[in-house]
C-alpha cells in the first residue's frame, strides 16, 4: 500500500556564509478536465505532456529571523553537491533555527520549496471528497523512483505533474491529493515522516474539526468519505513535519503524535510564490 521517501537530509544554511552541513536524516463517471495538461520544465525525466511550466521559484520566510531563505540561495548550495545526494529530500536550518522548511528535487533537476509543489491544481470539480483518493487510485501508478529516475533516490513531482505522469511514489500522490483537496475546500496537508519504519509521505485532511489519514498510495476504491480513517485510529504512522501551499510545521520534540494540530506543533515558516 505504501512505499517510502529516502531518509531525510538536514542542512544548515548560515547568512554570511551558505555552506551546508550534512547531519543526516458501480465505479463513478470522472469526467476529464478540461485544463491542458502540464510539461515538465525539463524532459529528463520524461514527459507530463503538457505545454506549461508550474511556476515554483519563492521564497520562505523564517518565523523569528530577519532575512527570507530564497530558493536562489538553496540551489546555490545545493549544487555543491553530487546528483546522488541532491535527489534527497533536504530538511533546512536558517539563522540558528532547526527544522524550517523542506525542499526536493523536482523534474527539472532543481531544488524547489515543499509546498511549491502545490500548484493549485484541481483535475476537475466534484462535490464528493472521495473523488480525488479514487482516482488516484484507478489513474496512477506506485513506482519507486530510483526505478523511474536513472538510480536518483527521490524526485518530486508537482501537483500537475503527478496527476498527468503515469507513475510516482508516496510524495507524489500525496501532493497530488492534498492539492486536489485543498481546491475543494478542505485543510489538506502532506504529512512527511514514517510508516511501520519506513520513510513515508500521506495526507492528512481536516474536516468539521476532525482529522482524517489519507493513504494517497492505496489503490482501494473507497466510495464514501465516512471510509476514511481518522488519524487518531491509523497505526504505524509516525509524523516528522507537514505542508500545505502555505505553510511549514515540525513537531516541537520528538514524541510520537497522532494529532496534527495543538501546541506540540509550531509553524516554522511561510513560502511565498515569486
Amino acid at each position: 500500500m505504501y512505499k517510502g521517501i529516502v531518509p531525510l537530509l538536514i542542512f544548515s544554511v548560515l547568512l554570511t556564509l551558505p555552506e551546508i552541513l550534512r547531519n543526516t536524516i458501480q465505479e463513478p463517471e470522472l469526467k476529464p478536465s478540461s485544463e491542458q495538461p502540464l510539461n515538465s520544465a525539463s524532459r529528463a525525466y520524461g514527459s507530463t505532456n503538457a505545454d506549461t511550466i508550474d511556476r515554483q521559484n519563492g521564497v520562505v520566510r523564517v518565523v523569528g529571523t530577519s532575512y527570507p531563505l530564497s530558493e536562489e540561495t538553496i540551489q546555490q548550495v545545493v549544487a555543491k553537491r553530487s546528483l546522488e545526494e541532491s535527489a534527497q529530500v533536504s530538511i533546512w536550518n536558517w539563522q540558528g533555527l532547526e527544522a524550517v522548511t523542506a525542499t526536493a528535487r523536482g523534474l527539472d533537476k532543481q531544488h524547489h520549496f515543499a509546498n511549491s509543489y502545490l500548484v493549485g491544481f484541481k483535475p476537475f470539480q466534484t462535490r464528493e471528497l472521495w473523488v480525488p483518493l479514487y482516482t488516484l487510485a484507478m489513474q496512477k501508478e506506485y513506482q519507486y523512483d530510483h526505478l523511474q529516475y536513472a538510480g536518483l533516490s527521490d524526485i518530486w513531482q508537482t501537483s500537475r505533474q503527478a496527476y498527468y505522469q503515469k507513475r510516482g511514489d508516496c510524495e507524489d500522490h500525496a501532493i497530488l491529493l492534498a492539492d486536489w483537496l485543498i481546491e475543494l475546500g478542505v485543510d489538506a496537508r502532506v504529512a512527511l515522516g514514517t510508516h511501520k519504519g519506513q520513510g513515508h509521505a500521506w495526507v492528512v485532511a481536516i474536516l468539521d474539526g476532525q482529522e482524517y489519514l489519507l493513504e494517497a498510495t492505496s489503490k482501494r476504491r473507497q466510495t464514501s468519505w465516512q471510509a476514511m480513517p481518522l488519524a487518531a485510529l491509523a497505526e504505524g504512522y509516525e509524523v516528522e513535519f507537514q505542508f500545505n501551499r502555505h505553510f511549514f510545521w515540525a513537531k516541537r520534540n520528538s514524541a510520537s503524535t497522532r494529532k496534527y494540530r495543538g501546541s506540540h506543533w509550531i509553524k516554522k515558516s511561510q513560502f511565498i510564490r515569486s
